[in-house]
Formats: structure tokens, sequence, C-alpha cells
């Protein structure tokens, strides 16, 4: 691991001179390109410098940080419309992160502050969390988000969960444990596999169909998308110690080892019809590592041994075959991530959320971090 973590920490600090305050989204060649406001991305630059502190203890880590997180501060309160669902993933790994390692008294009121938000998108004749915003009134695809959820929101409910631990107040955890139930019901399937996205009626709340969009078909199972599922029923047990949410992280997490076999990196959806130049996705591949290797802390000694020596072979595969170690002019950690396969974007670059979880998982095998979730 000392090696993954010197070449992790390395290439970030020198990252984090060019990138100053702002947050970085994706590669282009090799460069890392940045989004304003942080897109839904933003906090995932945030909390790998996070990690980064944490393996070194250098404040060098912790300035870029926080010099990121000040664009994410200035949104949650100033523009608060320009967020959705994806505040989980913005301020657990930015705001949360830093009140969790230093104490940092605004960092927590800002981290509730987004939960807040986080809480008031919720739906209460349907049980959900509306995932995006209505981009365009009047237009259908805009129209249906009022009654969208999508499967990225389980991994973002941890920000709710944490909030009811700092106030005590329960309902941002029932807004959370309903959420993750209506979830287990619609969005994912009875075999385990996801869809990306579900859509609700928004006044009656009632369940009308599943739609994926970053997925081959309606009917495929998108391999980041089964990701989230891993990850998100994790942190809700975890939160909640309710059983129901322990077996369906397994059964997703099992779906995903079946699915993966014998490889390590998924192809970007499981179900094409030839894999014949397909990409594939290590940002999918990182977050299942760091998910099992938090789910392998709930299950028997069987299972926990099983999911984490899946999860180290995983991690070492993407250093070993997929990262930018020998090519340090290249500013990602990992190559060959794919965001949206089917509108060709962004299918062979390093995207920061894969960056993000494979330092996490390189992190938590060495039990140098506390996690922010």
């Amino acid at each position: 691991m000392e090696t993954m973590k010197q070449f992790i920490t390395k290439k970030t600090k020198n990252n984090g001179i060019r990138f100053g305050d702002r947050l970085a989204d994706h590669t282009e060649d090799g460069v890392y390109m940045f989004k304003e406001n942080g897109f839904w991305t933003g906090g995932f630059w945030t909390g790998l410098n996070w990690l980064c502190y944490e393996m070194t203890g250098e404040e060098v880590f912790m300035k870029s940080a926080r010099g990121g997180g000040e664009r994410l501060r200035k949104r949650v309160y100033e523009a608060p419309g320009t967020l959705d669902h994806d505040a989980g993933f913005l301020y657990c790994l930015s705001f949360v992160a830093d009140y969790k390692l230093t104490g940092n008294e605004e960092a927590k009121r800002t981290a509730l502050a987004a939960a807040d938000l986080l809480k008031s998108r919720f739906n209460e004749a349907g049980k959900f969390i509306q995932a995006w915003n209505v981009w365009v009134p009047g237009e259908a695809f805009s129209e249906e988000n009022r009654g969208r959820i999508i499967i990225d929101c389980m991994y973002n409910l941890p920000l709710l969960f944490w909030a009811t631990e700092v106030t005590g107040d329960e309902s941002y955890r029932e807004v959370a444990t309903a959420h993750a139930q209506t979830c287990a019901g619609t969005i994912i399937r009875p075999d385990y596999t996801t869809f990306h996205t579900y859509v609700f009626d928004p006044v009656n709340g009632e369940p009308k169909y599943g739609r994926t969009f970053q997925g081959y078909s309606d009917d495929s199972c998108w391999s980041r998308g089964q990701t989230w599922a891993m990850g998100g029923f994790t942190y809700a047990y975890k939160y909640t110690q309710n059983p129901f949410f322990l077996e369906m992280a397994r059964k997703c997490t099992d779906v995903f080892l079946a699915k993966i076999g014998g490889d390590d990196v998924p192809f970007w959806d499981f179900d094409l019809p030839s894999r014949l130049g397909e990409p594939r996705d290590t940002s999918a591949a990182a977050i299942a590592a760091a998910s099992m290797l938090e789910l392998a802390a709930y299950v028997p000694a069987a299972d926990s041994l099983r999911y984490r020596e899946k999860a180290k072979s995983i991690v070492d595969t993407l250093f070993h075959e997929y990262s930018t170690r020998h090519n340090p002019q290249h500013e990602g950690l990992l190559e060959q991530a794919c965001s949206h396969k089917p509108e060709n974007s962004q299918t062979n670059c390093s995207l920061i959320y894969g960056d993000y979880y494979f330092a996490e998982a390189v992190a938590r095998l060495a039990n140098c971090t506390k996690a922010y979730w």
C-alpha cells in the first residue's frame, strides 16, 4: 500500500498547485477540466485532498481541500437552486470531512445547511428524494424530473444520516430511511440489478417505470449504477442497523461479483450484446472496491474475507494496469473511466470520482482513514 499511497499523494499535491481553488471533473488528453461551481463532482476533489491529509498529515492537502470547498460553501448559501440530490457527494467529502477530521464548527454548519436542502427534496406522497431539478419547464424529460429518482442518490444518503447523528433531529434519518426503502422496491429490480432512474407520479407518488440513460438499455445493468447501490445500502445499514438494508447491500454486491466474474474492471454495462471495442469503467471498479471494504465490516467472517480479497484484487489491478503511475504528466490517477457511453461523453479518461474512490480504497486497506460517509 505504501507505493500506492505515495503515487496518490504525490500526484494530488502536484495537481493542487495548478488547480488552486478550482474543482476538477474529468481529464482531456491527461489534463483535468474544471466545473465552476463544482457540478455534482466537486466534492470528490476536496475528498481526495482530505484522504491525502490523513495519509500524510501534511497541511498542504488541508489547504487544497478548503480552497476548493470555499466554492461549495458559497454555493449552498448563495446559489442553493443549483443543488440537487447530489448534495451528499458534494458536502460529505468537503465539509463533513473537515468537521470529522478537525472539529471545524463552521464546516459542520455548512454541511447541515446542505443536509437541509437535501431533506427539502423529499416527496411525501411517494416517499422519495427528487433527484434532478426541472431544467426546462414544460419540456417532457425535465418535467419527469419532478418524480424521478436515480440510483446514485443511495450514496448521497449518508449526509442525512450524519445530520441526525450530530443534531439529534430524527427527521433527517427518517427521510433517508424512507428513500432507501422506496429504492429497494422500485429502482432495484427483483434480481437485484438496478435501473439508472425510476419515475413516479409527483402528485400521488405512484411508481411508474424505470429508465436507464447512462447504461445500454432500460433492461440492462449499468455497472456504475450497481456500485452506487452496493455502497448506498451498506451505509443505510451502518446508520440504521436495519438488517433489510444489509441484505440489499449483500444481494446487490453479489450480483456485481457474479457479473464481473474473474475480472476486476467491468465494462461500462454488464449486458452489452458484444464487448468488442466497448470501454471499461475504472470508476465503477473503484467504487465497488471502496464499497466492499465498508460492507466487509458488517458481515460474517467468510463473507468479509471474500469482499476484502476482491476489493484488494481490484485495487491491485487498477494500480498496476490502469493507473498513470508511469506517466507523471497525466493529472489523473486512473485511466479508462467511462462517464456516459450512450452520449459518447468522457468515455476514456480520468474521472475525479474514480480517482477519489481508488484513493479511498487504498486508504482503507492501509487503515489510515476515518471515512467521511
